[in-house]
Protein backbone atom coordinates (compact mmCIF):
# COMPACT_ATOMS: atom_id res chain seq x y z
CA UNK A 1 0.00 0.00 0.00
CA UNK A 2 1.39 3.46 -1.00
CA UNK A 3 1.94 6.12 1.63
CA UNK A 4 0.89 9.75 1.39
CA UNK A 5 4.52 10.73 0.74
CA UNK A 6 4.74 8.34 -2.22
CA UNK A 7 1.50 9.76 -3.69
CA UNK A 8 2.84 13.32 -3.38
CA UNK A 9 6.08 12.30 -5.12
CA UNK A 10 4.17 10.61 -7.93
CA UNK A 11 1.92 13.65 -8.31
CA UNK A 12 4.92 16.04 -8.51
CA UNK A 13 6.63 13.78 -11.03
CA UNK A 14 3.46 13.63 -13.14
CA UNK A 15 3.05 17.43 -13.04
CA UNK A 16 6.70 17.92 -14.05
CA UNK A 17 6.31 15.44 -16.91
CA UNK A 18 3.17 17.18 -18.18
CA UNK A 19 4.89 20.60 -18.02
CA UNK A 20 7.89 19.29 -19.98
CA UNK A 21 5.63 17.77 -22.65
CA UNK A 22 3.78 21.09 -22.94
CA UNK A 23 7.04 23.03 -23.23
CA UNK A 24 8.41 20.70 -25.88
CA UNK A 25 5.14 20.83 -27.82
CA UNK A 26 5.10 24.64 -27.81
CA UNK A 27 8.73 24.74 -28.95
CA UNK A 28 8.11 22.27 -31.77
CA UNK A 29 5.04 24.21 -32.95
CA UNK A 30 6.97 27.50 -32.92
CA UNK A 31 9.81 25.94 -34.86
CA UNK A 32 7.40 24.54 -37.43
CA UNK A 33 5.82 27.98 -37.89
CA UNK A 34 9.21 29.70 -37.95
CA UNK A 35 8.53 31.69 -34.76
CA UNK A 36 11.39 30.21 -32.74
CA UNK A 37 14.42 32.45 -32.42
CA UNK A 38 17.71 31.26 -33.79
CA UNK A 39 20.19 30.95 -30.95
CA UNK A 40 22.91 33.61 -31.06
CA UNK A 41 26.47 32.27 -30.76
CA UNK A 42 27.94 33.06 -27.35
CA UNK A 43 31.23 34.30 -28.76
CA UNK A 44 32.16 36.11 -31.92
CA UNK A 45 35.41 35.58 -33.79
CA UNK A 46 36.83 38.78 -32.24
CA UNK A 47 35.93 37.65 -28.73
CA UNK A 48 37.43 34.23 -29.36
CA UNK A 49 40.66 35.81 -30.63
CA UNK A 50 40.86 38.11 -27.60
CA UNK A 51 40.29 35.15 -25.29
CA UNK A 52 43.04 33.16 -27.03
CA UNK A 53 45.39 36.14 -26.82
CA UNK A 54 44.64 36.57 -23.11
CA UNK A 55 45.33 32.89 -22.49
CA UNK A 56 48.64 33.14 -24.34
CA UNK A 57 49.57 36.26 -22.34
CA UNK A 58 48.81 34.44 -19.09
CA UNK A 59 50.88 31.43 -20.17
CA UNK A 60 53.87 33.42 -21.41
CA UNK A 61 53.82 36.56 -19.25
CA UNK A 62 51.25 36.15 -16.47
CA UNK A 63 53.54 34.54 -13.90
CA UNK A 64 55.65 37.70 -13.74
CA UNK A 65 53.33 40.46 -15.03
CA UNK A 66 49.79 41.63 -14.45
CA UNK A 67 47.52 43.83 -16.54
CA UNK A 68 45.92 45.30 -13.41
CA UNK A 69 47.18 48.80 -12.64
CA UNK A 70 49.59 48.86 -9.71
CA UNK A 71 49.77 45.07 -9.32
CA UNK A 72 53.50 44.36 -9.17
CA UNK A 73 54.68 40.76 -9.32
CA UNK A 74 58.22 39.67 -10.25
CA UNK A 75 57.87 42.23 -13.04
CA UNK A 76 55.94 45.49 -13.25
CA UNK A 77 52.26 45.87 -14.08
CA UNK A 78 51.70 46.13 -17.83
CA UNK A 79 48.39 47.96 -17.47
CA UNK A 80 48.09 50.68 -20.10
CA UNK A 81 51.70 50.16 -21.21
CA UNK A 82 51.16 51.11 -24.87
CA UNK A 83 52.51 54.58 -25.58
CA UNK A 84 54.48 54.82 -22.33
CA UNK A 85 58.24 55.17 -21.97
CA UNK A 86 59.99 51.96 -20.85
CA UNK A 87 61.36 51.74 -17.32
CA UNK A 88 59.29 54.56 -15.90
CA UNK A 89 56.24 52.85 -14.35
CA UNK A 90 55.94 53.80 -10.66
CA UNK A 91 56.17 51.07 -8.03
CA UNK A 92 58.85 48.91 -9.67
CA UNK A 93 62.64 48.96 -9.58
CA UNK A 94 63.95 48.76 -13.15
CA UNK A 95 67.48 48.00 -14.32
CA UNK A 96 69.64 51.04 -14.97
CA UNK A 97 69.79 50.09 -18.66
CA UNK A 98 66.00 50.15 -19.04
CA UNK A 99 65.70 53.36 -17.02
CA UNK A 100 68.22 55.05 -19.35
CA UNK A 101 66.54 53.80 -22.53
CA UNK A 102 64.19 56.19 -24.21
CA UNK A 103 62.18 53.34 -25.74
CA UNK A 104 58.46 54.00 -26.02
CA UNK A 105 56.20 50.94 -25.95
CA UNK A 106 54.34 50.30 -29.20
CA UNK A 107 53.82 47.24 -31.42
CA UNK A 108 57.27 47.50 -33.03
CA UNK A 109 59.25 48.01 -29.80
CA UNK A 110 57.28 45.30 -27.99
CA UNK A 111 57.90 42.90 -30.88
CA UNK A 112 61.63 43.57 -30.67
CA UNK A 113 61.54 43.24 -26.86
CA UNK A 114 59.57 39.98 -26.90
CA UNK A 115 61.81 38.51 -29.62
CA UNK A 116 64.88 38.99 -27.39
CA UNK A 117 64.64 41.36 -24.44
CA UNK A 118 68.38 41.19 -23.68
CA UNK A 119 69.27 42.27 -27.22
CA UNK A 120 66.57 44.97 -27.34
CA UNK A 121 68.08 46.78 -24.34
CA UNK A 122 71.60 45.68 -23.46
CA UNK A 123 71.97 45.30 -19.71
CA UNK A 124 68.27 44.87 -18.95
CA UNK A 125 67.40 42.32 -16.28
CA UNK A 126 64.44 40.60 -17.97
CA UNK A 127 65.54 37.67 -20.08
CA UNK A 128 62.77 36.53 -22.42
CA UNK A 129 62.81 35.24 -25.99
CA UNK A 130 59.80 34.35 -28.12
CA UNK A 131 60.90 33.19 -31.57
CA UNK A 132 57.34 32.67 -32.85
CA UNK A 133 56.23 35.93 -34.53
CA UNK A 134 52.56 34.89 -34.40
CA UNK A 135 52.73 34.44 -30.62
CA UNK A 136 54.46 37.80 -30.20
CA UNK A 137 51.75 39.44 -32.33
CA UNK A 138 49.00 37.82 -30.23
CA UNK A 139 50.61 38.94 -26.95
CA UNK A 140 51.00 42.49 -28.30
CA UNK A 141 47.36 42.51 -29.49
CA UNK A 142 46.23 41.50 -26.01
CA UNK A 143 48.38 44.16 -24.35
CA UNK A 144 47.01 46.77 -26.76
CA UNK A 145 43.44 45.67 -25.99
CA UNK A 146 44.03 46.13 -22.25
CA UNK A 147 45.58 49.55 -22.93
CA UNK A 148 42.67 50.63 -25.11
CA UNK A 149 45.11 51.44 -27.93
CA UNK A 150 45.76 49.79 -31.25
CA UNK A 151 49.43 49.17 -30.54
CA UNK A 152 50.66 51.05 -33.62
Amino acid sequence: MATARQYRYRWKSLRFGVMMIALITVTVVKMARGDAQTPVPATTAATAATTANAKLFLQQCGACHSTKAGEVRVGPSLAGIMGKVAGKQPGFTYSDALKRSSMKWNAATLDRWLADSSAAVKGSIMNYRQADAAKRKAIIAYMASTSGKSGK
